[in-house]
């Protein structure tokens, strides 16, 4: 009886440990996130907040902390997304999560640093990512039987120029890869980017529709669709279309 006892009071004490520990760590996590608004947010609605590498500085501090804070995994970081500090997005299976900071110098150009978290068995894995764009979307399809996710992307150069992109990507042996996965006439590409220039806009389209008309994605991810354009600029009304296979996306033709 009294062995029983025993094992109850240790099991109690280990359980009300982990609450411990876990609302403390949730806590920290917390904390982290105010003192981050309570040193950068009053700066970032000053004019001198880019020049200065303010958004550069918020940038490096979050993602030092997410790298060695796994329960940020889990932690939405609402207040940094409402003050335009983060922006989040989420793959479909919520298996992945991007962070996307904003780290531009001042002038037209924008310029994005993005990390992307998933976990692997209790471990949280966290890889800074060398594509530079702003993420808009994650769509997510499986491929070979391996989940696969699409990520879109907008480059922005300047006020007029810039690019539209989607990138293949999945998780092997714990690494967040690009895969070969849209297959051409003649090659392999992990990634389809396709330059956007304002002088040859289509009239009817509305800027926020801007990427989605550059690069068609249907709502069954059966097929992705590039705009084609001509040498010169001139954008047509004919589409490059990649068909979803069981392996791969493949080039089948022209389509309206």
């Amino acid at each position: 009886m009294y062995k029983i006892l025993k094992l109850k009071t240790i099991a109690l004490f280990f359980a009300m440990l982990s609450l411990v520990s876990s609302s403390t760590f949730a806590e920290s996590v917390a904390q982290f996130e105010s003192n981050i608004i309570n040193k950068y947010y009053k700066t970032s609605l000053t004019d001198r907040y880019e020049n200065d590498g303010v958004n550069q500085e918020v940038a490096t501090k979050v993602a030092n902390f997410i790298e060695r804070n796994s329960q940020s995994f889990e932690y939405p970081f609402k207040n940094l997304l409402d003050k335009n500090l983060l922006l989040l997005n989420y793959s479909p299976d919520r298996k992945l999560k991007f962070y996307t900071f904003n780290i531009s110098a001042g002038g037209s150009m924008r310029e994005f640093e993005s990390y992307v978290q998933f976990k692997h068995g209790n471990k949280v894995i966290t890889h800074a990512l060398d594509d530079g764009g702003f993420i808009k979307a994650i769509r997510q399809t499986q491929l070979n039987n391996v989940p696969t996710y699409l990520i879109s992307r907008t480059y922005i150069g300047s006020s007029c120029e810039g690019q539209y992109s989607i990138q293949a990507n999945q998780i092997n042996n714990n690494q967040y890869k690009s895969v070969k996965i849209f297959k051409t006439k003649t090659k392999a590409l992990d990634q389809i980017n396709i330059n956007y220039d304002c002088h040859y806009y289509l009239k009817n389209i509305q800027p926020f529709d801007m990427d989605r008309h550059y690069i068609r994605v249907s709502q069954d991810l059966k097929n992705i669709d590039i705009l084609l354009i001509k040498p010169s600029g001139e954008l047509t009304q004919n589409y490059l279309r990649y068909q979803k296979t069981k392996n791969n996306y493949q080039y089948i033709g022209t389509v309206k």
